[in-house]
């Protein structure tokens, strides 16, 4: 509406004389008449009057942009200085912008070409500029591991993952607003706050809490339960989808997702549902030496942790699938995948990271590589396959045996105590 109305403005300025009339809705009857026409009759050859199809919109999309141009020469200043000063030494005219670029320099180097920052929490820091920032922010909201998360959390997650403009916090907060799912499936809390009563394991994986989403929409192979544990400790989490849940998909599930992949378990929470305290299920538990802990019905709060990561993947799913509901089942894994590689506000770090001990790759360092993906591209590979065919010589020698060490020395103490003795020239006589 604001280039419509700009429009009407640049145009009004070429007449010397006008006036606006308001006109009543009862005296529009012939306007929507013809609207009507021409939007209900599918065959346009039988109306008599002349119609004509505007396909493309009397406001020109100019504005826009220009608009990001602007901005991205504007954010792109702030690197173009410091890269002419360090690569060439050159400042600007003005003293003081000099003295600040001067003393911006030192914080920041040229690494590939490409300007990085030295930073306080992890080596070094890419630099981007406007429309990066922007590929950046869109590709961690709602990319392929995106989950639509707050503008803090959004934040905090470009930085994690090696990345750095001036403007990240206010940038992040004003993209989320703008995003129209996030407006759509904001949560509204009706429940007064209370004081926070974290549970934590006593090391990674010891503690898990289980619980079962409520029926969802039938999916592929009438899918629609959710399975979902969470350990207490990293937060990492695995779930899947069933057509019923019983007693032996739990176990199974337990089986495979937990003490296959993380070991076994001391505690494992859950609810008071058949499954999980079936007869079959407790004596699963105590073959492995897992304790077994119910919340009650009446204060489900004593799982805490399923409850909340529940409600994490529901809001992610509303946001990815929006009419597409039944499509849940495959949204899943990309689902799950960002709420792994995105940083929690309690640890501040991400279940990947506190599971595995760093960062998980995702598409934006393939399309923006970082520092961590640039020192495994082929030309340090050739580097260190240089920097071993060097070490070669010294590597081989090293695996001499020492007894031929010792033989080698003897042989030179035996030639170093020996007389040199040159033989005379023999005359046979006449």
């Amino acid at each position: 509406m604001v280039r419509y109305l700009t429009k009407v403005r640049n145009t009004l300025q070429r007449f010397i004389e006008w006036t606006i009339e308001k006109i009543k809705q009862t005296e529009k009857g012939r306007v929507e008449a013809l609207a009507g026409i021409a939007a209900s009759l599918p065959i346009k050859e039988a109306i008599l009057l002349p119609i004509h199809v505007q396909t493309n919109p009397s406001v020109a999309e100019a504005s826009t942009y220009n608009t990001i141009e602007a901005s991205q020469a504007d954010d792109q200043e702030w690197t173009e200085d410091i890269i002419r000063y360090l690569r060439t030494g050159t400042l600007p005219e003005e003293p003081k912008q000099a003295h600040k670029i001067r003393v911006q320099a030192a914080r920041f180097t040229l690494i590939g070409g490409y300007l990085y920052k030295r930073s306080f929490t992890s080596p070094y820091l890419r630099c981007l500029n406007h429309l990066e920032a922007l590929y950046v922010l869109a590709e961690l909201h709602e990319g392929v591991c995106g989950n639509h998360s707050g503008g803090r959390s959004l934040a905090h997650r470009a930085h994690s993952q090696g990345y750095y403009w001036p403007t990240m916090k206010k940038d992040a907060a004003a993209y989320v607003k703008k995003c129209d799912k996030c407006q759509k499936h904001a949560p509204i809390p009706h429940v007064s706050s209370e004081t926070l009563k974290p549970i934590s394991g006593p090391w990674p994986f010891a503690q898990w809490g289980m619980d079962i989403v409520r029926p969802l929409l039938a999916a592929v192979a009438q899918k629609k339960f959710l399975l979902v544990t969470t350990d207490y400790f990293s937060k990492w989490v695995e779930a899947e989808a069933y057509a019923s849940i019983k007693d032996k998909y739990v176990t199974k599930f337990v089986w495979k997702n937990i003490i296959c992949h993380f070991g076994i378990p001391q505690t494992i929470i859950a609810n008071n549902g058949p499954q999980f305290d079936s007869i079959a299920f407790r004596n699963f538990c105590l073959e492995l030496n897992i304790r077994n802990s119910y919340s009650t019905p009446r204060y489900p709060q004593s799982n805490g942790q399923s409850e909340a990561t529940n409600k994490t993947l529901i809001t992610a799913l509303k946001k990815r699938l929006e009419q597409a509901k039944k499509k849940w089942v495959e949204e899943l894994p990309g689902v799950l995948w960002a709420y792994r590689t995105t940083p929690g506000r309690p640890t501040g770090n991400t279940p990947f990271a506190l599971a595995y001990g760093m960062d998980a790759v995702i598409p934006t360092e393939i399309g923006l590589p970082t520092i961590r993906t640039e020192a495994g591209r082929q030309d340090d590979a050739n580097a260190e396959l240089g920097r071993n065919l060097d070490w070669a010589g010294r590597s081989k020698r090293d695996r001499i045996h020492p007894d031929d060490i010792l033989s080698t020395k003897d042989s030179r103490s035996l030639q170093s105590q020996g007389k040199t003795q040159k033989f005379q020239k023999w005359n046979a006589g006449p």
